[in-house]
């Protein structure tokens, strides 16, 4: 197992093309990295259309360097991303726009993927789901990089380079795969197996600013000021647990890596290289502050949109009175409808 982790200070996004030149430039540079291979999938965490300075997608200054590194590098190079919603053109043409996407890919002289075909494929080497459906560029590049975001999350407690390749699963079949495996160390092994399976080739991490409280999407923003990277997206995203200050026991995806002899069961395993890791440790807030099996409640400020009904793979939401409703009984626990409330009028406790 590569150990190996970088960390580059960057205070701002400004800094990003220098900072994410460091980090591949500690692992050989892009050239070495790539190993002769020239169809590259750049992944971003676009979880939804929002813009940039909402900490709640990958910066589009990170997804920028690490694109414009590869093509110089010699690969073509196309970003991609799918929301829990509706994998189509109309909703990719909203995503890239919002997120600051197209600004990327024209940055870096690269294309935005809009390829909405999938596949599904046998994964007989997964410890929890030996088939799934994954988008197809991503089974036909060469080399998958994962750039990630630093941000707190409901139900796997925090995001990072690993669970940001759930976003390769076209979707509505991500709420599906919630509603198969509501049990979150059995999520957690899937998202390990899908990993396993798509195996990206490099991972960035966007720790410039990351997100605490409710994430993944209604938190807020807080100055990390980080870009780390490696070869390894587990040990990335132990370092990450690290830096942000949470409790190992309670991310069961590095808990699932350790197990399976993909990481270590320690930070102090990792071999930290660049600028001094104590530089960047904080401690964010979690995005559930009591227990993990809260229901969601509504707050007052709820519109009636019915986002949170559409996404929830339970079906157990309803809007009565312009207004949602969680049936807690039937309620697995997800969060899917926090994730994508766009008024933030979801708590989770």
């Amino acid at each position: 197992m590569d150990n190996r982790v970088f960390l580059a200070q960057c205070d701002t996004y400004e800094q990003a093309e220098s900072a994410v030149g460091r980090v591949l430039a500690a692992f050989g540079g892009a050239e070495t990295i790539l190993a002769g291979r020239k169809r590259v999938l750049v992944k971003p965490n676009l979880i939804m259309p929002k813009k940039p300075d909402a900490a709640a997608t990958t910066h589009p200054a990170v997804v920028a360097a690490v694109c414009a590194a590869f093509v110089k590098a010699g690969a073509d190079v196309s970003i991609i991303d799918s929301t829990g919603g509706p994998h189509n053109k109309a909703v990719l043409k909203m995503l890239y726009s919002r997120c600051g996407m197209e600004d990327a890919a024209k940055r870096s002289g690269v294309v935005l993927c809009y390829d909405t075909g999938s596949r599904t494929v046998e994964t007989p080497d997964g410890r929890v789901i030996k088939k799934v459906t994954l988008l197809a560029p991503v089974l036909d590049a060469e080399m998958v990089v994962s750039v990630g975001k630093v941000k707190t999350h409901g139900m796997m407690s925090m995001t990072g380079c690993m669970k940001n390749l759930f976003g390769c699963i076209p979707g509505l079949g991500k709420p599906n795969l919630h509603r198969k495996y509501p049990d979150r160390k059995e999520f957690a092994g899937m998202l390990v197996d899908v990993c396993e399976y798509i195996k990206p080739g490099f991972a960035v991490l966007d720790g410039v600013w990351g997100m605490e409280g409710a994430g993944p999407t209604g938190g807020d923003p807080k100055h990390l000021r980080v870009i780390a990277g490696g070869f390894n997206p587990y040990a990335l995203d132990l370092a990450q647990c690290h830096l942000m200050g949470l409790r190992r026991d309670s991310v069961y995806t590095i808990a699932e890596a350790a197990s399976r002899g993909l990481a270590p069961d320690d930070p102090e395993k990792l071999m930290w290289l660049g600028d001094n890791p104590e530089r960047f440790r904080t401690q964010f807030l979690p995005a559930i502050k009591h227990k993990n099996d809260a229901v969601p409640e509504i707050l007052n400020n709820c519109v009636g949109c019915g986002d949170c009904k559409r996404i929830c793979p339970q079906k157990c939401i309803a809007i009565e009175d312009k207004k949602a409703v969680v049936d807690g009984k039937n309620c697995i626990r997800c969060y899917c409808c926090h994730e994508f409330c766009p008024a933030k009028a979801i708590s989770l406790g």
